[in-house]
């Protein structure tokens, strides 16, 4: 039998600026993909080389990027389109359905809509990563 985690159950959250921290859910979260960075590579290759030679360098955790049903008066959604506008680093939070929980930091790149004939409105925000991942 698999130890799998499954995504029903997933919550998103953004953080306040607030002391303590407090986090306020994303509603209708529909799908997630993120922490597609690499790291860097340092290239050390020099003259007396045989080929090409390096070192590794710091981490980038990349980009976490959602799709939602757009809620326009969704406390979430309107916190991570302020986010956008305000240029400001935000916390946020995710807890897995095994309630665990991944915590990282990140500014709000984009926050769009779309839809279609015969359709509801969808809502991506994509959010660039700044600095470690903490895992609990």
């Amino acid at each position: 039998m698999s130890d799998a985690i499954e995504t029903q159950g997933m919550l998103f959250s953004i953080g306040n600026k607030d002391t303590p921290l407090t986090y306020t859910e994303i509603k209708e979260v529909i799908s997630f993909s993120g922490f597609d960075g690499s790291a860097s590579e340092i290239d050390t290759t020099n003259l007396q080389s045989t080929a090409k030679e390096f070192l590794m360098g710091l981490q980038d955790h990349g980009n976490f990027g959602m799709e939602c049903n757009y809620l326009s008066a969704d406390p979430g959604q309107v916190l991570l389109r302020a986010a956008k506008a305000s240029r400001v680093i935000q916390d946020f939070k995710i807890t897995w359905s095994d309630a665990t929980t991944t915590t990282f930091q990140g500014y709000a790149l984009s926050a769009s809509r779309s839809g279609g004939v015969d359709s509801k409105v969808d809502t991506s925000f994509s959010i660039r990563i700044t600095g470690d991942l903490t895992d609990a």
